[in-house]
């Protein structure tokens, strides 16, 4: 597919074998762009992809295929946009596009668009839906989502994009930090009177590394409900099968690329269902920030502090297995009061914004 103006050229783009392999090139230079993309709209290095956990991430598994594309002018390659389908749901698509600054708007970016849009098709989905990464700064003109709660800079060039390309804001959720080189006073306080609250009918477990077997069920339950119980906004949900086999696959993935994992978990005694819990992940190199992935408690169990349980005892326990971690980066919706609150007792800061874009394809 060419364009006459810039001479845009859209092609597929190789998953190699290996990050040292002949054909390795535009992986790694796509990985480069879209780090350098997020670090430009962010004002943060928080969010690069190391290119051995993304190289992984990125190969189908029985549970998810990705598609990478690359968008070249004059044969440079200077945009590239990856789109992942998880086969356990039938109608959504997750993707993301990343271009170099000076083709951030214009033919490039909206062939990277179309294109996306096309696979999603051609797979049968009928909801396209992404994040953008904004910066705290303070704006005069602002766009809110349905929900009300938090804002994006309504004039940047990522907002541009995605309005001009049919998308709509479905929510928008706080980027937050927390220095893991710190004070812990307010996390050790936190945690007392959180595990008071909690009394004698909870348990905390936590690991790093591959999942004991003993609670693999339990906490594959657990990640299968944050697509229907963490706040979406006004985004399509779409709930994910999960269950032992699928953990320990994820598992197996970690290791190969070497990602190091954190978990932790309140069990209810009388009926040993997982309760809430938490996860910290790092990549191969462990003097990066840390990336806290879900926190969630269940509905069932709300009301007794185990959402300041499981993040004080992650972030204790991590700090100690990863001290050359500086701080962790962690996502919340704005609408999300409760999380929120949490996160500001334990010491977390805000850092940047997402925005939650959707499309629903006719």
């Amino acid at each position: 597919m060419e364009s006459t103006t810039l001479h845009v050229r859209i092609e597929p783009l190789v998953i190699p074998a290996s990050l040292d392999a002949p054909d390795a090139t535009d992986f790694l230079e796509g990985v480069r762009i879209a780090n350098d993309a997020w670090r430009r709209a962010s004002g943060t290095d928080l969010h690069d992809d190391e290119p051995a956990e993304l190289l992984v991430r990125s190969r189908e598994t029985p549970y998810r295929v990705t598609h990478l594309v690359g968008a070249r002018v004059e044969g440079r390659l200077v945009g590239i946009g990856s789109v992942e389908f998880d086969k356990t749901t039938a109608d959504s698509a997750e993707f993301d596009v990343s271009l170099v600054a000076e083709h951030e708007q214009g033919p490039a970016a909206d062939a990277l668009l179309a294109e996306v849009e096309r696979i999603a098709r051609e797979r049968g989905r009928s909801v396209l839906q992404t994040w953008t990464i904004h910066r705290p700064d303070p704006v005069e003109r602002r766009l809110v989502p349905p929900t009300g709660a938090g804002w994006i800079p309504s004039e940047d060039a990522a907002t541009r994009r995605m309005l001009a390309a049919g998308f709509r804001l479905g929510q928008v959720e706080r980027n937050s930090v927390f220095e893991l080189h710190g004070s812990y006073d307010a996390t050790d306080v936190l945690l007392e009177q959180a595990l008071a609250k909690a009394g004698p009918d909870y348990r905390t477990v936590w690991w790093a590394g591959p999942t004991p077997p003993e609670y693999a069920a339990g906490y594959a339950a657990a990640i299968a409900r944050m697509h229907s119980d963490v706040p979406s906004g006004d985004m399509v949900t779409e709930q994910s099968v999960w269950d032992a086999e699928r953990v320990f696959e994820r598992d197996g993935r970690f290791a190969e690329a070497g990602t190091l994992m954190g978990v932790t978990l309140v069990l209810h005694e009388p009926t040993g269902a997982v309760a809430a819990f938490n996860e910290l992940s790092i990549g191969p190199d462990r003097t990066r920030p840390t990336s806290q992935w879900g926190t969630l408690v269940m509905p069932e169990h709300r009301g007794r502090r185990l959402g300041a349980i499981v993040k004080c005892i992650g972030l204790k326990k991590w700090h100690e297995l990863v001290p050359e971690s500086p701080r962790v980066s962690t996502f919340n919706a704005e609408e999300n009061r409760y999380m929120l609150d949490v996160n500001e007792a334990v010491g977390f800061v805000p850092a940047s914004y997402a925005g939650a874009w959707e499309k629903k394809l006719s």
